[in-house]
């Protein structure tokens, strides 16, 4: 499968102490704080390469979320930033940028390369 149809989620994602206060903040389950950052980060690997959704509000975040304050609760455990001019979220460079996908990129290549190998 390309890795154009996959993103990198940790396993432990749900889990994650900074998800908990999500849920917290949305007064929501584990599963829909999940599945509303899950569906951001999708959106977002399809309309940014630096992190930076120019004109992308708080209520943008709500509303492809499915959750009433998501975009507050993703500003306070530091995961996105919002200004006027649109929304940055925090870290993408190190995760999800052009480095991060050229070494997941390479990575395909070396294991299909290496399975070859061994038949």
């Amino acid at each position: 499968m390309s890795s154009e149809h996959w993103i990198k989620v940790m396993k432990g994602t749900p889990n994650k102490p900074v998800m908990a206060e999500i849920r917290r903040r949305c007064s929501c389950s584990k599963a829909e704080a999940f599945l509303a950052f899950f569906e951001l980060y999708c959106y977002f690997d399809d309309v940014t390469a630096d992190g930076v959704i120019p004109f992308f509000k708080k209520l943008d975040a709500d509303e492809r979320g499915g959750l009433d304050g998501l975009g507050d609760a993703l500003e306070a455990v530091g995961w996105m930033t919002f200004q006027p001019s649109g929304a940055t979220v925090i870290g993408w460079e190190k995760h999800n940028g052009k480095s991060a996908k050229a070494r997941m990129l390479n990575s395909e290549r070396q294991n299909r390369f290496q399975s070859k190998g061994r038949s």
